[in-house]
């Protein structure tokens, strides 16, 4: 799925800092945005409008070609297994 990409601006001495707390639980600021902006995007677009653009960036599965019917076994072939 193609993403687009944000651009926010903080000084680096904040983001420094931010990151090495975020880091203290196993996070970053990259990926507390990530969540913020779902959560965001997730309070703000109705459930119709998601379930519609989901629906959209799924990828049809591919139909599996239907199995081949088992030929009926004649009497000959069960006598020579057994």
């Amino acid at each position: 799925m193609e993403k687009t990409e944000l651009t926010v601006s903080i000084e680096p001495e904040r983001l420094d800092a931010l990151n090495y707390f975020l880091s203290q639980d196993g996070s970053s600021a990259q990926k507390e945005l990530e969540r913020m902006l779902t959560e965001l995007y997730e309070t703000k677009v109705p459930q119709e409008t998601r379930g519609y653009i989901d629906s959209k960036l799924t990828p049809p599965k591919p139909k599996r070609p239907p199995r081949p019917a088992a030929k009926p076994r004649t009497q000959k072939e069960e006598h020579h297994e057994q």
